[in-house]
C-alpha cells in the first residue's frame, strides 16, 4: 500500500509540463500494479479530493482519507463511500460532542480566522491563522484551552499550499492522520513492511512517527525533516525514514523504488 499526502505531496505546488510529465508517470506506474493498495490522506474535503484528482489527473486511489483523517472511504462502483466503522469510531473519540461547539471558548485568539462552514464537520474545526501572528504561540494558546475544557480536542497545525498560510485543526484526541493510517493498516491486512507513507508538512508528522515506510518528499519544510530527524533517532525508526531529492510526485516515486514497492 501506498498512502500518500495529497497538497504539496503529489498535487505539486506549481504546474507545469515537467511536473504534468512526473504525475503521468506517476499514473502509469500505480495503474499497471496488481496486488496494489493506493490511498490518499488529505486535509481536504471530499468534495475537494475529488476535485483534486480530476484537476491534476491523479490514478483514482482505492481508498480517500480526508478531513485530516478524521473521514475514510472506499471507492465503489457507485463512487466513494464512506466506511461506517470509522464514522462509528469517530463518534467514540470525540465522546459524542461535536467538535464546533467549543468555537466560542476560543473567541478570544483574534488570531484564529474560521475557515468556510463547507470546511467544518462534526469532528473537525479548522481555522486560517491571521500572517502577522506567531503561529507557534497561537497554537501554544489554543492547546491550553484545550486542556482547560477537558483535553478531548488536540490543535493540528500545518502550512496550507500554495501561498504558505497557517492552518490548525481541532481534532478529537489521538485522531489524525496517524489513526487513520493504523486504521487502514489493521482493516486491509497489508504486512506494516509493504506499507509506505509519504508527505510534506506538519500535518504528516505524527503518520510518519507510527513506523511504517516513510518518504519525506525533496520539497518537504525544513522543520519536518529537522523533527523527523530528531525524533526518528530518539525512537529507533529512523532507519525506516527516507528523504528523498526528488520534489513531490518524483520524491514518491523515489521513495518508492527505495523501498521496493515501485
Amino acid at each position: 500500500m501506498l498512502a500518500t499526502d495529497m497538497d504539496g505531496t503529489i498535487i505539486p505546488l506549481e504546474v507545469n509540463p515537467k511536473r504534468k510529465g512526473e504525475i503521468v508517470r506517476f499514473r502509469e506506474e500505480v495503474e499497471g500494479k496488481l496486488d496494489f493498495t493506493l490511498a490518499y490522506v488529505t486535509g481536504r474535503d471530499l468534495r475537494l479530493a475529488e476535485k483534486g484528482i480530476r484537476q491534476h489527473e491523479l490514478p483514482l486511489p482505492d481508498i480517500l482519507v480526508c478531513d485530516v483523517g478524521t473521514s475514510v472511504y472506499h471507492r465503489t462502483d457507485r463512487g466513494f463511500e464512506e466506511d461506517p466503522e470509522y464514522v462509528r469510531l469517530m463518534e467514540e473519540a470525540r465522546g459524542g460532542m461535536d467538535v464546533r461547539d467549543v468555537q466560542h471558548e476560543l473567541a478570544h485568539l483574534p488570531e484564529l480566522l474560521l475557515q468556510a462552514e463547507e470546511k467544518q464537520t462534526a469532528s473537525k474545526l479548522s481555522y486560517h491563522l491571521t500572517h502577522e501572528s506567531d503561529h507557534q504561540e497561537v497554537v501554544a494558546s489554543v492547546q491550553n484551552s484545550l486542556l482547560e475544557m477537558g483535553g478531548h480536542l488536540q490543535a493540528v497545525y500545518s502550512v496550507g499550499a500554495p501561498h504558505g498560510t497557517g492552518l490548525l485543526d481541532l481534532l478529537p484526541n489521538g485522531v489524525a492522520k496517524d489513526f487513520a493510517i493504523q486504521y487502514l493498516h489493521e482493516h486491509t491486512g497489508v504486512h506494516s513492511d509493504a506499507l509506505v507513507y509519504a508527505g510534506d508538512s506538519g500535518n504528516d508528522l505524527a503518520a510518519m512517527l507510527t513506523g511504517f515506510k516513510i518518504v519525506v518528499v525533496g520539497n518537504a519544510t525544513p522543520g519536518l525533516k529537522e523533527e523527523l530527524t530528531t525524533r526518528g533517532r530518539e525512537t529507533g525508526i529512523f532507519h525506516r525514514l527516507y528523504f528523498a531529492q526528488g520534489f513531490y510526485v518524483a520524491g514518491v516515486m523515489e521513495g518508492c523504488k527505495h523501498f521496493g514497492l515501485f
